[in-house]
């Protein structure tokens, strides 16, 4: 399946595509690396840089067919909610908005939403069951709550089937750095560092703690298991900040503690119930809160510990800046300073400390104008009273005070002009940086469509059969007749996919698949009737409605599945038994998608046309065949066994009467590849598809409880024109 995961460089994101992968799946990430970093996930995937908000993620749906998308990303810091709500909103629920829109148009099938506890708020009804009310006590919380339903009403409205988890307390190894880290990453790093642990409270508050890998094992076999609905994700377990800190010094090395107000917004005691998701899934967390931290501490031995890469950058780039400008600023007052007693009286009619000034909004920003406004004046007073004035005339002196807010404006108003030029020339740079990632995105992009195109047009140069071939096999499908089409498919198969063994399944609503058509050959024999298992390629194949291969190279599974699907549900399968694994190639699946999709048309065209025709074809209320369609099934029966090798029954039931009562338990005690019908004569029949004369005899004893004598015709050709 296609992956698509927003966030998922992040911490949660990276390792449930680390999970997907493993088994195969095709990653696709979405992440605006605002705190996640690409080398959380160091194998092959396809990635887009851009936040979810962005417009520009159409282009990766676009581009991409996507099975099922996991939304991770979020503003997850509570603290950080509360003082910037707007932020938390513009991620939270905007962006669910525009990526649940985006799959919603372009057809995902599975959309799993990662929720929280704090959906819940100070609810003491410990542990918590998802049925609780919903009372958060921050915008994160009240955000996320709005966001699952979104989720829930997107099903109803567009039918995007959604699976909402709720967090509890998610640690582990990768969790990056901030003031929004969660309690255990931050009390690692400070332990590792040797630093006082810094308690928000009294320390008796508690916290459900899980393991990061069982929350991306929980939900990688959820979205194979077709889960749906809203479920807690947890340990079940409460752990308190002090019986935390106890467990982390023992595993490392004592500290000290320091307590401080508890936080706006922090939930005090915290279990969730993960009862259900344990019944529905057969699923348990694997690590204990034990095992967990010696992962996590294991992990950041080896990371260096600093702050996250952002926000350390802008504060010492930002004040390195600072001292810079004040350092060249006051190298450059020496400069006109010395230059003033050189200077005078030769150019004394030139104001020096305003071109001081100037120089200095232009080079160093507004705060250093200011400073130099200043510098000047003090210079100017200074001399004055020197000449012997008076300290407090200087203040009545109006002259000064306007060569004072001369300079202080020119400052300012130079230094406005530009910083705005800068701010432009910033966002400019900023504009070329994402289009540049637009480029290399949409490059990649007709790369690999350029490479698909060139497999395809080496596959029609080498193809053994011309399109006048292909045309003449897939004229095989015309008829509208589903026992005909059957038949048919296999040919086309053959001659196709150019391979001798196939099967064709029926799927009855029990679970079983009953044989339809197989090829010609004798010594082919596949099983007659086949127990869909879920861990198969055919039971897997038939729950994704998409066409399976066998990569693993399992032998107890056939080369390729790909099933037949008609209003959404899979109706019958084609089972290739005698392709080996190094014709998989992409041109070949490609072929074998092709060739799927004209026999599922085929066959949705034939099933209308049955459906129009029920009146004509069927006795009156029954299922019961009138003479005419009898005889064609006969007909096509008899070809099947001729050249497909498939046996039928045709067995004669006793009596001239045969009322409708009857007919309906005759029809209540057949499979759905039988048929039963009347002839010319008037006579009923039952034909029993893939069944030998020997094995009817089960069926006539069946029929014989129901007070309805039937008896093996061995004369068929007396029913075949």
């Amino acid at each position: 399946m296609n992956i698509l995961i927003t966030g998922g460089y992040g911490f949660i994101g990276s390792f449930i595509a680390e999970r997907f992968f493993k088994e195969k799946h095709s990653i696709f990430i979405i992440d605006d690396l605002s705190s996640g970093e690409k080398k959380n996930v160091g194998f092959k995937h396809r990635f887009f840089n851009g936040d979810v908000t962005d417009k520009n993620c159409e282009i990766f749906f676009k581009s991409h067919s996507f099975d099922v998308v996991i939304h991770c990303a979020a503003q997850t810091g509570v603290l950080r909610s509360i003082e910037s709500p707007y932020e938390d909103s513009s991620t939270n629920i905007l962006g669910l908005i525009n990526i649940l829109n985006l799959s919603q148009k372009y057809g995902v099938k599975k959309f799993v939403f990662c929720s929280t506890a704090a959906v819940y708020g100070e609810n003491t009804a410990l542990p918590l069951k998802e049925e609780e009310q919903l009372n958060p006590i921050s915008p994160y919380g009240i955000n996320k709550m709005n966001g699952e339903m979104y989720c829930q009403k997107w099903g109803d409205l567009y039918g995007l089937s959604s699976l909402i988890f709720r967090f509890s307390n998610v640690y582990g190894p990768r969790q990056h750095i901030s003031s929004d880290s969660g309690v255990i990453s931050t009390f690692t790093t400070q332990v590792l560092k040797k630093e006082s642990l810094v308690v928000y409270g009294t320390g008796e508050q508690t916290h459900d703690f899980i393991y990061v890998g069982d929350v991306a094992e929980a939900i990688y076999r959820s979205v194979i298991s077709n889960l749906s609905g809203v479920y807690n994700l947890s340990s079940n377990t409460q752990t308190s900040l002090n019986e935390l800190i106890a467990q982390l010094t023992s595993l490392y090395a004592p500290c000290s503690v320091e307590f401080q107000e508890t936080n706006k917004g922090d939930i005090s005691f915290s279990q969730l119930d993960n009862g259900r998701l344990k019944k529905d899934l057969d699923w348990v967390p694997k690590y204990t809160i034990q095992e967990g931290l010696q992962e996590v501490i294991s992990y950041y031995e080896k990371e260096a510990f600093v702050e996250p890469a952002v926000e350390k950058k802008q504060r010492s780039v930002g004040l390195a800046n600072q001292w810079l400008h004040l350092a060249e600023n006051l190298f450059l007052f020496c400069l006109f300073f010395g230059f003033s007693f050189l200077a005078v009286p030769a150019i004394s009619s030139i104001d020096l400390w305003m071109i001081y000034v100037l120089l200095s909004a232009l080079l160093f920003g507004k705060t250093q104008a200011v400073l130099s406004s200043v510098l000047a004046i003090v210079v100017q007073v200074s001399g004055m009273m020197i000449l012997g004035r008076d300290f407090a005339s200087l203040f009545t002196d109006n002259a000064l005070l306007a060569t004072f807010t001369i300079y202080l404006l020119i400052g300012l108003i130079v230094s406005y002009v530009v910083d705005r030029r800068k701010i432009e020339l910033l966002f400019t740079k900023d504009e070329l940086v994402s289009l540049q990632e637009q480029y290399t995105f949409l490059s990649s992009v007709y790369e690999e469509t350029l490479e698909i195109k060139n497999e395809l047009q080496q596959q029609i140069l080498r193809t053994e059969d011309g399109i006048g071939n292909i045309y003449q096999a897939t004229r095989s499908l015309d008829s509208l007749e589903p026992e005909a089409l059957f038949a048919g498919s296999i040919q086309v198969l053959e001659r196709t996919l150019k391979a001798k063994h196939f099967a064709i399944y029926s799927i009855a609503p029990n679970g079983f698949a009953r044989l339809a058509a197989k090829s010609g050959d004798p010594r082919f024999l596949p099983e007659a009737s086949l127990k869909i298992k879920e861990d198969s390629l055919i039971g897997k194949a038939v729950a994704d409605q998409k066409i399976g291969f066998n990569y693993s190279l399992s032998p107890s599974d056939p080369p390729f599945v790909s099933p037949i699907i008609q209003k959404n549900t899979v109706v019958a399968m084609i089972v290739c038994y005698d392709v080996s694994f190094g014709q998989l190639t992409l041109s070949y699946q490609n072929l074998v998608d092709v060739v799927s999709r004209l026999i599922s048309a085929s066959l949705e065209r034939s099933s209308d046309y049955i459906q129009e025709i029920n009146h004509e074809r069927y006795v009156e209320e029954t299922t019961a065949l009138k003479p005419a369609y009898f005889q064609r099934i006969i007909e096509q029966k008899r070809k099947a066994e001729k050249t497909l090798h498939i046996p039928f029954t045709l067995l004669r039931i006793e009596g001239e009467e045969h009322p409708k009562q009857k007919l309906h338990s005759i029809a209540s005690m057949l499979r759905t590849t039988d048929y039963f019908g009347f002839t010319e004569d008037e006579e009923l029949f039952i034909i029993l598809s893939n069944t030998e004369p020997n094995d009817a005899l089960l069926v006539i004893e069946r029929l014989d409880k129901k007070g309805i004598q039937a008896a093996v015709e061995e004369e068929t050709k007396l029913y075949v024109s």
